[in-house]
């Protein structure tokens, strides 16, 4: 190599345990950890096996099996916290499961900090002070449904939720920009205070500042989300894209059963009724 090319050393590290079927979340995490290249930040993955062959549930299931073996294996990268990247798998089995999920990552790697997707975008929704939301979703309607019931019982307002009946893989990460606009113009309501475009594998994290100009309000993202929520674990501060959760760097919405580290200072958001 070149003596005068040099590479900072990242830290600290994330690691990130994506779908096998998912080519979004990897290249998702990678632009947000170059996006400030003042203060590098090494990100690190684990693939959890999807036998496409199977129904949805079961592919759920098959990689929450492994999910703590995968966090164990990125733990010995020294990885600052741990993320399990596939919203619909951490939430279809309601509110609570995604803690539970964190535990057992967490408990496998030696207790080092793990979160889902699903607990990353609840947290965001609170800490930008959101009780009333719209979500966008590629998903089948089984899932959808089950997506508006676990944030609902998270204590936010789902004011409307649509899909694609959209099963996962190519499916979902070949849906075009154009599509994704539309599906988010559709779900958005007056009353809404923030949409979520749902999903790991759907490349929306792109289009997040345009979105938020043209609907004029905060737009979530579920890679996003989960970046952010990684950060605030590890200690990393705000980017100067994708969107006003990014820039802003608020503080995360924790809490005494938090199940992926200590509880953070006391913050000025507020807890959805």
């Amino acid at each position: 190599m070149p003596d005068s090319i040099s590479h900072p050393r990242p830290t600290p590290r994330i690691g990130l345990v994506v779908p096998s079927i998912n080519v979004v979340a990897e290249d998702d995490f990678v632009a947000l950890a170059r996006a400030w290249p003042q203060a590098p930040v090494g990100v690190h993955f684990a693939r959890a096996e999807v036998d496409t062959a199977l129904e949805l549930a079961a592919q759920f299931g098959q990689m929450l099996q492994v999910a703590p073996a995968r966090a164990a294996a990125l733990a010995q990268a020294r990885v600052a916290v741990t993320a399990f990247a596939c919203t619909s798998a951490s939430f279809y089995q309601g509110t609570g499961a995604d803690l539970a999920i964190a535990r057992a990552m967490s408990a496998a790697a030696g207790g080092v900090p793990a979160l889902t997707t699903a607990t990353a975008v609840v947290e965001a929704l609170r800490a930008l002070g959101v009780r009333r939301v719209a979500i966008a979703t590629p998903y089948v309607d089984w899932v959808v449904q089950a997506e508006r019931h676990f944030f609902e019982q998270a204590g936010f307002e789902v004011l409307a939720i649509n899909g694609l009946q959209r099963r996962g893989g190519a499916d979902i990460h070949g849906i075009d920009d154009a599509t994704i606009e539309r599906l988010v113009a559709d779900v958005d309501r007056p009353q809404a205070q923030a949409l979520f475009v749902s999903c790991t594998d759907l490349p929306a994290l792109a289009l997040v500042d345009a979105l938020e100009a043209r609907h004029g309000k905060p737009v979530v993202t579920s890679n996003q989300a989960t970046w952010w929520a990684c950060a605030q674990r590890a200690g990393i501060g705000p980017r100067s894209w994708g969107g006003r959760l990014l820039r802003e760097g608020l503080a995360r919405a924790g809490g005494p059963n938090d199940p992926a580290g200590p509880d953070p200072a006391p913050t000025a958001w507020s807890t959805p009724p």
